[in-house]
């Protein structure tokens, strides 16, 4: 009988070509499925709960995979995290219930864009954040973020490339802070995400800030379902996966 395990960790995905395993690529997933290879003899396919873009970070990640044998959870995270790279962080391994699954069951996400809103950059920021130098007016980002809010259908903050059938997302959650050092931080929580939609939903915020976008014009952008209408995609570092909510 298979046993479920589910994994809880964190990672930073400067190093990586994303999670998701691919040839002749570093991934989060593959480092991973080779280390519990090598503890356990096992090959194993891990479900991650969102398959992030190479750069993009996780504060929170879930992870679930199947074995036919009872392992400590214990001594997987031992042996993982003395593995692994030290950009990865196992902090968590248990059996878990068998219908658990790490994609399917969450019900919310919260995601961090970080922005570098300084003259000359933050050096100790370079790979967490977008550098963006020129002034942006945050009162205005502020507005436009709330339009976010509610159940839309969010085409037009899609990149092409997504097998998503339903566009329609649930935006629980999002505001937009700036502190003292000039660090612009997007927060979002939702029930799920299309393809990049966290970096244009960001990228559009950043070109409401700059005034190439009215904050009032949100709701016509989200209407058109137009990738078009909508700002720049940002750039993928600045993206952390922040919490989940299952």
């Amino acid at each position: 009988m298979s046993i479920n395990y589910k994994l809880e960790l964190m990672y930073d995905g400067s190093a990586f070509s994303g999670w998701q395993r691919q040839k002749n690529a570093r991934t989060v997933c593959g480092e991973l499925e080779s280390a519990i290879k090598i503890i356990t003899k096992q090959d194993v396919e891990l479900c991650g709960v969102s398959r992030t873009d190479a750069g993009v970070h996780a504060n929170e990640y879930v992870a679930n995979f199947f074995m036919d044998i009872e392992f400590p959870p214990e001594k997987l995270v031992v042996g993982i995290n003395a593995i692994c790279p030290d950009e990865i962080s196992v902090k968590k391994a248990e059996i878990t219930a068998p219908d658990f699954n790490a994609r399917f069951d969450v019900k919310s996400k919260t995601y961090i864009y970080t922005i570098d809103n300084t003259q000359y950059g933050n050096s100790f920021m370079r790979k967490y954040a977008w550098h963006f130098k020129y002034p942006l007016d945050l009162e205005a980002m502020q507005e436009a973020c709330r339009s976010y809010l509610g159940t839309h259908d969010f085409s037009a903050f899609m990149s092409q490339g997504s097998t998503a059938k339903n566009f329609e997302r649930t935006i629980l959650d999002a505001c937009v802070t700036k502190g003292a050092d000039g660090i612009i931080r997007f927060s979002v929580t939702g029930d799920g995400f299309l393809y990049n939609m966290v970096r244009i939903m960001a990228g559009t915020l950043v070109w409401v800030g700059k005034g190439a976008i009215s904050p009032s014009q949100i709701p016509d952008i989200i209407a058109s379902k137009d990738r078009k209408k909508a700002g720049v995609t940002a750039p993928p570092h600045g993206l952390m996966l922040y919490k989940l909510n299952y």
